[in-house]
């Protein structure tokens, strides 16, 4: 059995996380303070307006998610993607 270190779906995880987190909060910060028509454009992935809602009722659940995508965001995720083989 090898042991050592292996890389696992969970560290690709957490470094697109911490790409999606770390470009999403630059590409904000680029569009605030430049006119760069690449970084104030987005769009928003998943749902839309209501979402799925489970009522028991004596609890409601509410299932959601939305993501903000920009110029910063993909480059965050190649970053990301980039550390993860190289690291």
């Amino acid at each position: 059995m090898r042991r050592g270190r292996t890389k696992g779906p969970l560290m690709l995880f957490l470094f697109l996380l911490a790409g999606v987190i770390v470009g999403s909060i630059v590409g904000n910060i680029i569009a605030t303070y430049s006119d760069a028509k690449i970084f104030s454009e987005s769009f928003t992935i998943g749902t839309q307006g209501m979402p799925a809602i489970l009522d028991f009722n004596v609890i409601k659940l509410a299932f959601g998610l939305s993501l903000n995508v920009n110029f910063g965001t993909m480059l965050g995720v190649l970053l990301g993607i980039f550390l993860y083989y190289r690291y």
